[in-house]
């Protein structure tokens, strides 16, 4: 499931080369799947997601694991709902970033995967603690995406497939906010209430 999350951004166009990094957890185990550093998705196979701890020791692994472990051990660690996180440079929320803009929610169907607008992490370098930690913390306790600073996207979610599909709704709200935009329109936001309605059904 690493593996193909890993090749469904580069097909979807979320990432590029090696940007980005998936992780999933078994809370029965204890332990986390997660992507390795700087090896091109085309080319993995099975044994060479890295398997580790919730503290980020090696249990199984031939490579280092990607750079932004913090990132995903935190929410593993602090939030019992979540069992995969998704990160990704998705091109548009990306752009949100650049501008430090929380992104409108603006589609029904994006409001089924997301709990509402999409907020701003502060900047912190990428790879370290702060960076984990302020990502979760703008996230809030229930929320399913946060936008780091000048850097891009995290989702998570009960498994792979829901954080991923949180990915790609994220994204295309943002597409869209700046499609409008760019015809001289401002978006309409829609109502919290039935974001949280949408999101129940």
């Amino acid at each position: 499931q690493v593996i193909e999350t890993c090749l469904n951004m580069l097909r979807d166009g979320v990432a590029f080369g090696t940007q980005g990094n998936i992780s999933a957890f078994d809370r029965e185990s204890g332990l986390v799947a997660i992507s390795p550093s700087a090896l091109a998705y085309q080319t993995m196979k099975p044994e060479d997601v890295c398997v580790v701890d919730l503290d980020g020791k090696p249990v199984e692994s031939k490579w280092k694991p990607t750079s932004e472990l913090f990132l995903h051990l935190i929410f593993y660690n602090k939030r019992t709902d979540v069992q995969a996180v998704v990160h990704s440079h998705a091109l548009y929320c990306t752009t949100f970033s650049a501008i430090n803009e929380p992104v409108p929610m603006i589609l029904n169907e994006a409001a089924m995967n997301l709990t509402g607008p999409i907020p701003i992490a502060p900047y912190e370098r990428p790879g370290s603690k702060e960076l984990a930690e302020v990502s979760l913390k703008a996230m809030g306790p229930s929320g399913i995406a946060v936008i780091m600073a000048h850097h891009g996207l995290v989702t998570v979610g009960a498994d792979l497939p829901a954080a991923y599909e949180s990915t790609l709704a994220a994204e295309m709200t943002a597409h869209t906010v700046i499609l409008a935009r760019s015809m001289g329109k401002e978006v309409i936001s829609m109502d919290p209430a039935e974001c949280a309605h949408l999101r129940q059904v």
